[in-house]
């Protein structure tokens, strides 16, 4: 039987660390509290963000991880649930190391 060597997705090690800042960094912004955050929680239709509100976290995420987000290619997918803002972002960050 062959093996194949699996190689990591892009920013798949940075993946658990941006899904926990987006828990964290989620009730600040929304300015309220969140007892669980899920990745299958939906940004708009259930936390109620707006846009300002995304690009706030935005923000605030690359402030606390110290990495910077390509947001051109950012679309409405992107922003559906927390689990897919965190695979966007982990993606999408360029970091210096």
């Amino acid at each position: 039987m062959d093996h194949e060597t699996l190689t990591p997705l892009p920013g798949a090690g940075l993946r658990p660390r941006v899904f926990d800042s987006i828990s964290r960094l989620l009730p600040r912004v929304l300015n309220r509290e969140i007892p669980v955050i899920s990745e299958d929680m939906k940004l708009m239709s259930e936390l109620g963000m707006r846009s300002a509100n995304m690009l706030e976290l935005l923000l605030e995420i690359e402030d606390d991880l110290d990495i910077q987000i390509e947001v051109e290619d950012i679309s409405d997918a992107a922003m559906t649930s927390v689990g897919d803002l965190a695979d966007f972002v982990a993606s999408h960050a360029i970091t210096d190391g």
